[in-house]
């Protein structure tokens, strides 16, 4: 028996791996580990959830060039330049985060899982099988319909996961699409 992983890479077939702890052992198939990795998801989200962002940071931006320059103001100790270097931060996070996140941000529903990628400052490639879905949420919010968009949530028993600022028609089909891959012939 073999006691790593490379080894029964290296085999090039399945192999039972025994735990460090000496508990049972577990079959894995090994031919996956060797495997081209999955290509990411495609599909964007609509341009008007980047400008609903833009809008969520442009009120944080206010309120720190705001809080900034009344504490200049009031606080002989901290000079305006340095509030001036605060309000140019928070300027450029509100117009620059919003962009990064809209670009990164993609999704997909394949046969077995739910692909999604996003982030701004660190990339998170979450995959939600389909089989650990417990329901699926479709939350419209005053702010959301501004912009005509919704957010998808995706529950399983380790949480949520959500997909922010589809368009309504969008998400309703792909939590039709999610709940029908969730349906079995006993359920009928």
């Amino acid at each position: 028996m073999m006691n790593s992983r490379s080894d029964a890479v290296q085999s090039g077939g399945s192999r039972a791996l025994e735990r460090p702890s000496g508990g049972r052992s577990r079959v894995y198939d090994t031919r996956r580990l060797t495997e081209t990795p999955r290509s990411e998801p495609s599909n964007p989200l609509p341009v008007a959830t980047r400008t609903m962002w833009w809008g969520e940071s442009f009120g944080t931006c206010v309120a720190l060039v705001g809080g900034a320059l009344l504490l200049s103001a009031r606080a002989a100790w901290l000079p305006l330049s340095l509030a001036l270097v605060v309000a140019a931060g928070a300027i450029g996070y509100s117009v620059g985060v919003p962009i990064v996140r809209y670009r990164r941000w993609r999704w997909e529903l394949h046969e077995q899982e739910l692909d999604l990628l996003h982030g701004a400052w660190r990339v998170i490639r979450t995959i939600v099988p389909v089989t650990r879905i417990q329901h699926v949420s479709v939350e419209r919010t005053g702010w959301t319909e501004l912009f005509g968009l919704v957010h998808l949530h995706v529950h399983t028993a380790a949480g949520k996961t959500t997909i922010p600022g589809l368009e309504r028609r969008q998400a309703d089909e792909l939590r039709d699409r999610i709940l029908a891959k969730l349906r079995t012939p006993d359920d009928l």
